[in-house]
Parts: structure tokens; C-alpha cells; sequence
């Protein structure tokens, strides 16, 4: 008898659990549940769908654009004729070969006493520039440009017939006991270096038009033409 009786309620319970499921399932509440077993449409404000982000189309910048930017980026005027040594306001003519930017002069910028300038008199250091080491020479030409590496040289006087050799060839360089000829020949350091303690110089004679490639102590005082590279 009492096995019956477990077996009776146990049926009662059963029925009621399953009961109790469907009326939950009939009632449940507006957001994706169903009611009498129909589903209930999403809330009209969840139906707005996201605009789709437009990429903007890339800026293409002309040649003109370019290389305009690439004077300002090294101080060279628009004409691509001068640049300003913001250091100390210097200005020297400027020459565009290629991709190339040389300078005309040679460079003035004081790292030193009189002893940069042929013959100690400052006069001179106005006509021809001032004399560096070859270390000093690494490091004396403004942001944005470099002295040249012998590469550079050669490509830069291989035509020579556009070579200012009246400009090139003068103002000599400093020795250890005295200074070249200053006024047929001038003396240029690269960046270059072939064997220790020495430099890449390029000397140019302006009377006979003649160019010589020399390695010299890294002590004596030579010009620098700084370069920019334009791309």
C-alpha cells in the first residue's frame, strides 16, 4: 500500500513540474521570448542598424608637393637657390644635381677660435670659409645635411665641365707647419677614411683644372661642401 501511494504522488509531482515549465514558456516576458508559443518581434529601436564607416581616400601629393617639402625639410629656399644655416643664420648658394643637394660655398660655421681661417685673419674666413679637422668636419654641417663620402665626390665631379673651378680652387688648407696655396687650389674633406688617422681629401686646381684624390692626416684643417640627400 504505501508502495502504491509513492508511486501515485510521483505521478502527481511529475505532472505538475511539466505543467509548471509550459506556463512559464507561455509567459515569458517580451524580449525573444513567445507568448501561446509565437515569437515576439525585437523592439523597433534594435532594428537601426550601424551607418558603415567610409575610409577616406588617400592624399596623393604631386612631385612639385614633394620636393617642395623636401627643401623646407633641409632650410633650402623655394627656389631650391640658398640655404640658411639656422644655427647662425649663414646663407650660402645652393646647386640641385639629381636627387642631390650641394652646397656652393664653403661652410663658415665657426666650431672654433680665428685658427679655422687662412692665415688666423678672419677676412679670409669670410671669403673661403673656415678649416676643420677631419673629425670636426663629421659633425660641422647643419641638421638635414652631411659631408660628403668620397662616392659623393666622384659623382659630383665627374662632369667636370660644370665645376666652378674659380670657386673650388682657392683659399688652399692648413698644415702643421704653414698652409697651402690659397689662391689656385682648394682642399676638401669626405667622409671617407682609407687607413687610420687619415682622410679622403679632394683637391682642386683651379689654373690648371686638375683634381687630385688624396689621403691626408686627419689633423689638417680642409674645407667642407655639405650635400643633402633630397629623397
Amino acid at each position: 500500500m504505501q508502495g502504491s501511494f509513492f508511486k501515485y504522488t510521483g505521478r502527481i509531482i511529475t505532472a505538475l513540474a511539466i505543467s509548471a515549465i509550459f506556463a512559464s514558456a507561455s509567459f515569458a516576458g517580451p524580449a525573444g521570448a513567445s507568448i501561446k508559443g509565437k515569437v515576439a518581434k525585437p523592439a523597433a529601436s534594435h532594428m537601426v542598424k550601424k551607418a558603415k564607416k567610409m575610409d577616406s581616400a588617400p592624399v596623393t601629393k604631386s612631385e612639385e608637393e614633394i620636393f617642395l617639402a623636401a627643401l623646407q625639410s633641409k632650410n633650402i629656399s623655394a627656389d631650391g637657390k640658398v640655404l640658411t644655416d639656422k644655427r647662425d643664420g649663414k646663407k650660402y648658394s645652393v646647386e640641385i644635381r639629381g636627387d642631390k643637394a650641394w652646397m656652393k660655398s664653403n661652410l663658415a660655421f665657426s666650431l672654433s677660435t680665428p685658427r679655422q681661417c687662412l692665415m688666423e685673419n678672419e677676412e679670409y674666413c669670410k671669403k673661403y670659409g673656415r678649416f676643420y679637422s677631419h673629425s670636426e668636419a663629421k659633425m660641422a654641417c647643419p641638421a638635414g645635411w652631411h659631408l660628403p663620402n668620397d662616392g659623393e665626390w666622384r659623382d659630383y665631379q665627374k662632369d667636370q665641365s660644370k665645376l666652378d673651378w674659380n670657386n673650388l680652387g682657392k683659399g688652399g688648407c692648413k698644415s702643421w707647419d704653414g698652409y697651402c696655396e690659397g689662391n689656385t687650389t682648394g682642399h676638401y674633406w669626405s667622409q671617407s677614411s682609407v687607413q687610420k688617422n687619415t682622410g679622403r681629401s679632394w683637391e682642386f686646381r683651379s689654373v690648371a683644372h686638375s683634381i687630385n684624390r688624396t689621403d691626408e692626416s686627419a689633423s689638417k684643417g680642409l674645407y667642407v661642401r655639405c650635400v643633402a640627400d633630397l629623397r
